[in-house]
C-alpha cells in the first residue's frame, strides 16, 4: 500500500502554482495505482531507481515512464540501481525511448521553472552542471537521488527545490527514526520529509530489499510549488 504525502514549497518566483508528482525508487514494481494520481499533477519527477539491480529488471519501471510521459511532462534522473544494471547504456536508451525527459547532469526549461538532474560525474561520465544550473534565472528544481549527497554538495547553492529518494525512509522506522539507509548507515539523518526547507526526500514507492518495511509505508510525494 502506497500513501500520498503532500508538501508545499514557496519560492515567490512563480505566477501560478505547479503540482509536481514525485515517484522515486519504484524499483520495477507494479505501478497501476499511481496512474490516477497523474490526473492531479502538472508534471512527474522520477529521481532515480525505477529499476531493480538485484533482479536486473526494469520492465515495469520503463512502462511507468512511458505511460506517465504520454499523459504529462515526465522528468527522469538516474539512481544507483540504474548505474549498476548489467547494461547501463541499453537501459538508458530504453528509458529515453519512453518519451520521458532524461536528465543526466543536464537541465531543461519547463514553463516558469528549470528542472535539472544530477548524479556523481565520475559514475555517469557526464560533466558536473551545478555551477551553470544555479546561475539560471527563475525557480530551479533539481533531482538528486541520494539525499546525503544533496546535503554535502548542494548546501549553500542557489537552488529552490531539491528532490531526492534512495534512503527508503530508513526501511524500518521506530518513533519517527529510520534504522538504516544506504550511504548513511545506522540511524540515518536524511530519510524522508523536508530538510532545511528546500530538500524534500521521498521514502520511495517500492522496496527491492528482502527486509520488509515496518512503520514506513511506501509513498508517492506531491509537491505544490509556488
Amino acid at each position: 500500500m502506497r500513501r500520498l504525502t503532500v508538501y508545499e514549497r514557496h519560492t515567490g518566483k512563480l505566477k501560478k502554482p505547479l503540482a509536481l508528482l514525485v515517484v522515486s525508487d519504484l524499483h520495477d514494481e507494479p505501478y497501476e495505482d499511481l496512474l490516477p494520481l497523474l490526473n492531479e499533477a502538472d508534471a512527474v519527477l522520477a529521481p532515480g531507481d525505477v529499476s531493480d539491480r538485484y533482479r536486473q529488471s526494469a520492465s515495469n519501471g520503463v512502462r511507468f515512464l512511458k505511460e506517465a510521459s504520454e499523459r504529462l511532462p515526465t522528468y527522469f534522473s538516474v539512481g544507483n540501481h540504474e548505474t549498476r544494471q548489467g547494461d547501463y547504456r541499453a537501459l538508458m536508451e530504453a528509458i529515453a525511448g519512453t518519451g520521458a525527459r532524461v536528465l543526466v547532469n543536464s537541465y531543461e526549461r519547463f514553463g516558469e521553472i528549470w528542472i535539472g538532474g544530477w548524479y556523481a560525474p565520475e559514475i555517469v561520465k557526464k560533466p558536473d552542471m551545478l555551477d551553470a544550473f544555479e546561475k539560471l534565472d527563475g525557480a530551479k528544481v533539481l533531482l538528486c537521488h541520494k539525499p546525503h549527497e544533496a546535503i554535502e554538495l548542494m548546501r549553500g547553492r542557489d537552488i529552490d527545490l531539491i528532490v531526492a529518494g534512495h534512503a527508503h525512509g530508513g526501511q524500518i522506522r521506530i518513533h519517527g527514526q529510520g534504522i538504516y539507509a544506504p550511504g548513511q548507515g545506522l540511524f540515518p539523518r536524511y530519510t524522508r520529509g523536508v530538510v532545511e526547507e528546500r530538500l524534500i526526500i521521498s521514502a520511495g514507492a517500492g522496496n527491492p530489499s528482502r527486509m520488509p518495511r515496518w512503520g514506513n509505508p511506501c509513498e508517492v510525494v506531491k509537491i505544490i510549488l509556488d
